[in-house]
């Protein structure tokens, strides 16, 4: 598993797939860059897939992680460096690029759309965090009394499952999302690379208007995955921003947040054959 080492992090990655363009990838939470090895088979002729393991998950790693410098936040602007810097070392010669991302790594692909537009040339977002925040995601990351909060529930189980708890009585999560929140708040340090994930992101925040500009200015081929059951990102959040856009694709599915899968993988491999089919017929 190749790392790529700068000054503030040690980024990992995982590569799939013999494609001549280059896709960067950004997972979900809770996952690492292997979450997209079940799309290789669709994406991997076309793409060489560079899927890194996000900041607090896998073997990524800040040179500092005090808890003063997470909630000091990752900015947009430093993050887009981070990834010109990995891309004129590794692929000096690679003009543009694609992004996949799935949830929370959204905002990752989104930073970069927003800061270096010019070099994206096609974007799949599965089931997108940060074109409309989570209400709670962005509380837990950007408020500073519920921040700090959340930093004293790391140290308190008991409360932490009874939150869990409302959250599904409430509606607010399915069973599916109940399961996974279980397993990643179960001890100690998976509760802190929680808070981490959420207070480093809360800075990457965007405004879905600008985001569009910059999609139809430089004619990003944008594709929306959402699932019609998911409570966390509903399929609505990709209905209104299609509306600011010029060529909008949205493939809505009947099921939950988690979309990437065996089915998506067939899903995406039929959209790619098709396109690659349009492209040879004539006019």
């Amino acid at each position: 598993m190749p790392i790529f080492q700068i000054d503030s992090c040690s980024l990992s990655y995982h590569e799939y797939g013999s494609g001549e363009a280059l896709l960067l990838a950004f997972h979900g939470f809770g996952m690492k860059g292997t979450q997209f090895k079940v799309l290789e088979e669709a994406l991997g002729k076309k793409y060489k897939i560079i899927s890194f393991d996000l900041f607090f998950h896998g073997n990524t790693v800040l040179s500092n992680s005090d808890v003063r410098l997470v909630r000091k936040g990752l900015q947009p602007a430093f993050f887009a460096q981070q990834i010109t810097q990995f891309l004129a070392s590794l692929y000096p010669d690679t003009a543009q690029v694609s992004l996949l991302s799935y949830s929370i790594g959204t905002r990752m692909a989104l930073a970069l759309i927003e800061q270096i537009p010019k070099r994206i040339a096609c974007a799949y977002l599965i089931a997108p965090d940060g074109i409309e925040p989570n209400k709670l995601l962005k509380l837990g990351g950007a408020n500073f009394l519920v921040n700090r909060l959340f930093y004293q529930l790391v140290y308190s189980p008991k409360t932490v499952y009874f939150l869990l708890n409302l959250l599904l009585k409430l509606n607010y999560v399915d069973a599916a999302i109940f399961s996974i929140l279980q397993a990643e708040f179960g001890t100690v340090d998976t509760r802190l690379t929680c808070y981490n994930t959420i207070t480093y992101y809360g800075k990457l925040s965007f405004n879905r208007h600008k985001i569009a500009h910059l999609i139809n200015e430089n004619r990003i081929t944008l594709h929306l995955y959402f699932g019609r059951k998911d409570k966390l990102f509903p399929s609505q959040i990709g209905e209104r921003f299609a509306k600011l856009l010029h060529l909008p694709n949205i493939h809505l599915f009947d099921d939950g947040h988690e979309l990437v899968n065996e089915k998506m993988n067939q899903y995406l491999k039929a959209q790619l054959q098709q396109e690659n089919d349009n492209q040879r017929s004539p006019n």
